[in-house]
């Protein structure tokens, strides 16, 4: 039995990495602030670490005894790009630097993003041999953090997992395409041309960090290649038929795909952008957003994965959709047309 620390635990895939660590008989420790929400992971009954990625003291505090670290912790938007540096890449160099002061250090997995390597080629899955060009501030802050706990890889054995797309119960981001679907059988797609795009569910994310800390290979300080995975569902789709898979999930096998305009995109994206400053609150639509949904193509390719660890999604993209779908409607988020 291994003992896990998660931070990020209050996140929609921490719950999902809580639950399957729980339930293979794991001891877990959440690195939780005073203020987050537990209600996701209190009834798996896991130890709590107060403090915060961007504290390194109350970073070493939460390691006592720790044999693994799984570091979710991370902003996906803020009101400024300085944000996003201070907890996407700070976070990672104090995980980073704490473990590594440890008599004994644990095997660090930080989960990294797609958007951390940058778009791919239409039509080819990018892998990881490509050298990284990520196009938001997001992207270059994720990707910031993981040189910043590559510095350390010559005295922590440490592991970046990189997802694409993420869904799943509890998504609250993910189930704006949900809902718009649900009410008004709309899905907008941002672009005129299909390009791929990889996926993955917050069920098999879980279990690919898992496979990462117990198989995967580890950084080394002077190979920005070695010890770094994508993790994706086989099978790429469009923007658009991701859309129509949810739609028929949510009993609209005819929802409109409305293809629109990137200076639409861009427009809406300010807009929102604006009444966030505004409200001082965050939306996931932002123009930092608008640079990854204009920016084409977001397919990449888990082989090396699968090939070091054994990972593979053992349930299908469309099994997967309707497991959404039918947590969000059980929930009372959504109702499932007819």
């Amino acid at each position: 039995m291994a003992h896990a620390l998660v931070t990020g635990a209050s996140g929609f895939i921490g719950h999902h990495l809580v639950k399957l660590l729980s339930e293979r008989g794991d001891e877990v420790t959440c690195l939780v602030r005073r203020q987050s929400n537990r209600s996701g992971v209190e009834p798996f009954n896991p130890n709590y670490a107060v403090g915060d990625v961007t504290d390194l003291e109350s970073v070493r505090r939460s390691l006592h005894g720790i044999d693994v670290v799984y570091h979710l912790a991370g902003l996906t938007k803020s009101l400024g790009a300085e944000a996003l540096y201070h907890v996407n890449e700070e976070g990672s160099r104090n995980i980073a630097r704490a473990s590594a002061e440890r008599d004994r250090p644990p095997v660090v997995v930080v989960a990294s993003s797609l958007a951390a390597a940058g778009p791919s080629r239409s039509g080819t899955p990018r892998t990881e041999s490509e050298t990284p060009a990520p196009v938001s501030h997001y992207g270059k802050s994720k990707r910031a953090g993981e040189l910043a706990g590559q510095a350390f890889s010559g005295q922590v054995p440490i592991t970046v997992v990189r997802p694409p797309i993420v869904f799943g119960e509890g998504d609250k981001d993910g189930f704006e395409l949900f809902r718009g679907i649900a009410r008004f059988g709309v899905h907008l797609v941002p672009s005129f041309r299909d390009h791929d795009f990889s996926l993955i569910h917050a069920d098999d994310l879980a279990f690919a960090l898992t496979r990462a800390a117990e198989r995967g290979s580890r950084m080394k300080p002077d190979d920005e290649e070695a010890g770094v995975y994508f993790a994706a569902d086989e099978q790429t789709v469009s923007y658009a038929e991701f859309g129509r898979m949810v739609g028929r999930g949510l009993g609209r096998p005819r929802a409109v795909v409305l293809r629109t305009p990137g200076a639409l995109i861009w427009t809406i994206c300010s807009v929102n952008e604006l009444l966030s400053r505004v409200r001082r609150r965050a939306h996931i639509l932002n123009l930092d957003k608008a640079r990854e949904a204009t920016a084409g193509a977001w397919a990449c390719s888990p082989s090396r994965l699968r090939h070091d660890t054994g990972f593979r999604c053992e349930v299908s993209l469309k099994e997967r959709i309707d497991q959404t779908v039918d947590w969000y409607v059980r929930e009372g988020w959504l109702k499932r047309r007819g």
